[in-house]
């Protein structure tokens, strides 16, 4: 985008001087002139004066900017606090970001934004309280270990010597002679009965063809310990026989090992029994007395499905009465619950797998099932303020291609959620991260949903918020077109008219009562390496906040013209 940029002597010695707190607001960066074929939209007032607010009494303009650039008195800050009368802080009120590893929950960020907004006279939109993304993954699936598992033998007699019985290990090849090995195993022993005076032990006797080496036994105890035997091998060994003949009970072996003495290579395959395969293990057909199977237990931090629920509600519990804390009762609205519905299967929720990958998001739903969201509402009630809007936000509910399935879908489980006759949800955001598109057949299927939303929306008597709306650019073969690609004024007037056409398609189909507001997601085009919608002319301000068309397609949005 070519502009001419006209930036005042005094606007420009502010970026080289300090300034205090109390007088930052008063010589912050201002918005640069513009002249040549768009210098009209010098003529443009601050956005949020074109919202009549005698026909909007409730209505609340937005904008998202980063918490580091609103503290740091940015220039996002100065439009911000101009131009806008909420605004949602990116990332600061997620979980990943206030939740470290080890569960704590640093708060600090979150207190600073909602005291320096109050300062400017600003509300905050909270986002988000239960998502997939920007989970702290490490600590909830520390909450979640899987099961044990380890392999499990019974005896249901006892016999009178200690070849009686015995379980075998093949080995895949065999060890070489007069080579030093370490065997090491964990073991736990449960005798009913042990037949001899001896110690309650497994006898290690490995064999081969050629004969077998007679070594001193395990020790094992009714708790889980750890033992080993060094030995030099005096036959090409090929199995692990472990006698109990005088066992009657259960004995359990995990995490075995057997290497040779100076290497870490271990000769025991699954080792550890994860995998679901113990099939090297044997015993002799005719010893009817014995099973082997591979068993599980809860590890010490994993009780079993309801134990992960109860765990996961205790971390919603103090994710969610630390954020309302923290936020002192001055952030009236939340997002409850962000982007539920799947891409996929648009009338279901979310699951890892289908919707993305269990490694780098948390799929709350998985563990706490399709309740999930009433959980969360229900904190949020108990300890937010009694003035608390709560909202159902995703994206895509104005999908042409999926000719809005997925609004169709989120209005469904909001009815589900709400049907317990308890959960109340007060409204729904509509991201809205659109493009607009120069194929007129494209821009008119783009129009029609996005106006079929609204009327979907309407329809439901909740509140309705635009949440996250911003807006990229497609050629007329419906390529998406990069920030310096866009040049011309034919491009530009296109996002302007689109802008427009929201705007007032929201004003026009959204009663009164049930017009939250509208917030503008990028206020500037996004750079190349940006990590949402990178190179993409997203905003209404190019990157160096000079107004672009777009600017005056929203102002006459707002204006009704």
């Amino acid at each position: 985008m070519k502009y001419n940029k006209i930036i005042s002597f005094a606007a420009a010695a502010v970026l080289l001087c300090g300034c205090t707190d109390n007088d930052m607001f008063s010589q912050a960066p201002k918005e640069p002139g513009i002249t040549g074929q768009y210098d009209y939209l010098n003529g443009y007032n601050k956005l949020k004066t074109y919202v009549d607010r005698n026909a909007n009494p409730n209505f609340k303009l937005g904008t998202g900017v980063s918490a580091a650039d609103y503290l740091g008195h940015k220039r996002a800050w100065t439009v911000t606090n101009e131009n806008f009368d909420e605004f949602t802080p990116g990332n600061a009120m997620k979980f990943a970001s206030v939740v470290g590893d080890d569960g704590t929950m640093n708060f600090s960020t979150v207190k600073d934004l909602v005291n320096k907004s109050a300062e400017a006279g600003l509300t905050i939109y909270g986002h988000t309280l239960c998502w997939h993304s920007q989970q702290n993954v490490t600590y909830l699936k520390s909450l979640l270990a899987p099961p044990n598992y380890f392999l499990h033998v019974t005896s249901t007699s006892s016999g009178k010597n200690a070849w009686d019985a015995s379980v075998t290990y093949a080995l895949s090849n065999p060890l070489v002679v007069d080579k030093t090995y370490v065997i090491k195993l964990k073991g736990k022993i449960n005798a009913e009965e042990w037949a001899s005076g001896d110690p309650v032990q497994l006898y290690f006797w490995p064999s081969c063809e050629k004969g077998t080496q007679y070594l001193s036994g395990f020790q094992l105890t009714k708790a889980w310990n750890e033992v080993s035997l060094e030995f030099k091998a005096s036959q090409p060994i090929e199995k692990l026989n472990f006698e109990f003949g005088f066992l009657k009970g259960d004995f359990c072996i995990d995490d075995i090992s057997l290497v040779e003495k100076g290497t870490d290579k271990n000769l025991i395959l699954n080792s550890d029994f994860e995998d679901d395969n113990v099939s090297n293990w044997t015993f002799p057909s005719w010893l009817k007395q014995l099973s082997i199977i591979r068993d599980k237990e809860e590890s010490a931090n994993s009780g079993g499905e309801e134990a992960a629920k109860d765990s996961l509600n205790k971390v919603l519990d103090k994710w969610i009465g630390g954020m309302m804390t923290a936020c002192d009762g001055k952030v009236k609205a939340f997002d409850a619950v962000n982007e539920p519905m799947s891409d996929h299967v648009p009338t279901e929720l979310k699951t890892a797998g289908r919707d993305g990958s269990a490694k780098t998001n948390f799929f709350w739903q998985d563990y706490l099932g399709k309740d999930y969201a009433r959980t969360v509402v229900a904190l949020a009630r108990k300890y937010g303020p009694s003035d608390l809007k709560l909202f159902i936000n995703d994206y895509g509910l104005e999908s042409a291609t999926q000719n809005n399935a997925k609004c169709l879908g989120l209005i469904d489980m909001i009815k589900y959620w709400e049907s317990d006759g308890v959960t109340k949800i007060d409204g729904i955001g509509t991201q809205m991260h659109v493009t607009c598109s120069l194929n007129p057949t494209t821009q008119k299927q783009n129009e029609d949903a996005v106006v079929n939303q609204f009327k979907l929306l309407a329809a439901t008597g909740k509140l309705i918020k635009i949440s996250e709306l911003d807006m990229g650019l497609a050629d007329a073969a419906d390529k998406t077109l990069t920030t310096d690609s866009v040049n011309t004024e034919e491009e530009q007037n296109a996002q302007k008219a689109y802008y427009n056409f929201i705007i007032k398609a929201y004003f026009d189909n959204i009663p009164v009562a049930q017009r939250y507001g509208i917030t503008l997601w990028s206020q500037t085009d996004s750079p190349a390496g940006s990590g949402w919608r990178p190179n993409e002319p997203i905003g209404i301000w190019n990157k160096d906040f000079v107004r672009k068309p777009a600017y005056a397609g929203f102002a006459d949005g707002l204006a009704g013209k």
